[in-house]
């Protein structure tokens, strides 16, 4: 991203979000992100200072004039013309800013997703600003390898000529336009819901246009996001059948910590409140139960595995993590109780015939082995739910059976390369994109 682009993004920001914003890269800063990344944070700290220039120069200036709101019917139009992107628009006169992010993680019930169906914030400027004013010097030269804001931007990017809505296609000459559809039809569609896969799908995701902003470049996945990717590949991976594996979303493991952290005389209830997270299920039958994990603001991925019974292995944890920042000791203490509360629960009745051996499965919590995965690592401190993902679908792709232990020799940092895994943002819009266009075309 160039220095004008990254401007304009900030410019995007209201006072608020941007203090918010600095809040959160400080976070990041102070904790272990740092010294896990390629330069040692370096480009974090560029960040950081880059923003707070931004904060102080609108203390300067003024805040009212570095961003306004809506005056009248034309503005409220223009958002409703482009309610998801951030990129300026009507050759940069106007700028607007972001609704604010939703929380990260929530405490919803499962497959359902955090939607604030309020959010409609945004601000346009008319009159018009000089960022010439503003120190230039080394403010964008840290962001040279990230990704140019154009290539993550989608074919959405809208302008307004003779009355009708307009659309300006990636990598188009800026001056090419199409004329579209008519702005009551955009303005009509920015108020639709989609539910991946379907709105009968008892684990369907409900996603809102806003959803889309966290693919915005350099912005962290929410868990709706995440969730519907997960639902996308259960749904197109031909190896992602319900037989073989096990996939929880993103809110289940806050919900097993606080089972786990319960006091004593507690417990047994909340095991019992949690098992409606797998009912019906035999977790134990499954080759392989995906548990994303989020946590100081990071994501990480568990898989459970059932190994091949001839391998004469009890269940394998494997954590994969693109920082390396969780805790794995703690992360497999907290799953390795998950795993002996259900087996205590099933020993309590018949139970149908595992994949497990019968020595195995009687001495269960001893046989649990633990594993800490090498995997490739992110260059930069906003793709780690992307990784997490691409580590899925990778994992999917590559195993078409139940774990062997020899089959741990797959991963390693070489088993892809990291832009393979950042390059899904662009996937995922494309997607979401054309879920949109199909449920608007359908009404």
């Amino acid at each position: 991203m160039d220095g004008e682009e990254l401007k304009e993004g900030l410019s995007n920001l209201s006072d608020t979000e941007l203090t918010d914003k600095i809040a959160r890269l400080k976070k990041s800063l102070f904790s272990n992100i740092c010294v896990r990344l390629p330069d040692g944070g370096e480009k974090l700290r560029a960040n950081i200072k880059l923003h707070e220039d931004e904060l102080e120069w609108r203390k300067r200036v003024g805040s009212d004039q570095a961003v306004s709101k809506p005056a009248n019917a034309f503005q409220e139009e223009l958002y409703a013309l482009n309610p998801c992107d951030h990129k300026s628009t009507l050759n940069n006169q106007f700028s607007h800013r972001k609704r604010h992010k939703r929380e990260l993680l929530s405490q919803e019930e499962p497959y359902k997703s955090p939607v604030n169906k309020g959010e409609q914030v945004l601000n346009v400027d008319l009159k018009g600003w000089d960022s010439s004013t503003r120190s230039k010097e080394n403010k964008a030269s840290c962001f040279s390898e990230k990704f140019k804001a154009s290539q993550a931007q989608s074919s959405y990017t809208r302008r307004h000529a003779n009355g009708q809505a307009v659309v300006l296609v990636d990598e188009e000459d800026p001056d090419a336009i199409k004329a579209t559809e008519p702005v009551d039809q955009v303005i009509e569609r920015k108020a639709i819901t989609i539910y991946y896969p379907s709105r009968v799908d008892p684990e369907s995701v409900e996603i809102c246009c806003s959803d889309m902003e966290s693919l915005a470049p350099e912005a962290y996945l929410s868990s709706t996001i995440l969730n519907f990717y997960i639902r996308y590949l259960q749904k197109t991976k031909p190896h992602a059948d319900v037989n073989e594996y096990h996939f929880f979303n993103t809110y289940f493991y806050q919900k097993l910590k606080e089972a786990v952290l319960s006091k004593q005389n507690e417990k047994e209830a909340s095991f019992i409140r949690l098992r409606r997270w797998w009912k019906g299920v035999n977790i134990f039958e499954k080759a392989y139960i995906f548990l994303p994990i989020h946590e100081d603001l990071h994501w990480s991925l568990v898989i459970i595995c059932m190994p091949d019974k001839e391998d004469q292995l009890g269940p394998i944890l494997l954590h994969l993590d693109s920082l390396g920042l969780h805790c794995s000791k703690s992360l497999f203490a907290t799953i390795r109780k998950f795993l002996v509360e259900e087996w205590k629960f099933l020993r309590q009745g018949e139970v149908l015939a595992l994949p497990i051996l019968d020595k195995i499965w009687e001495n269960l919590p001893r046989r649990i082995d633990e594993n800490i995965i090498q995997v490739p690592q992110q260059r930069n401190e906003y793709d780690c739910g992307l990784f997490v993902l691409f580590f899925m679908e990778r994992f999917i792709d590559e195993v078409h059976r139940r774990l062997k232990k020899k089959d741990l020799t797959m991963f390693g940092r070489r088993w892809f390369k990291p832009a393979e895994a950042s390059c899904l943002r662009m996937k995922i819009r494309r997607i979401l994109e054309e879920e949109f266009k199909n449920v608007s075309e359908n009404d």
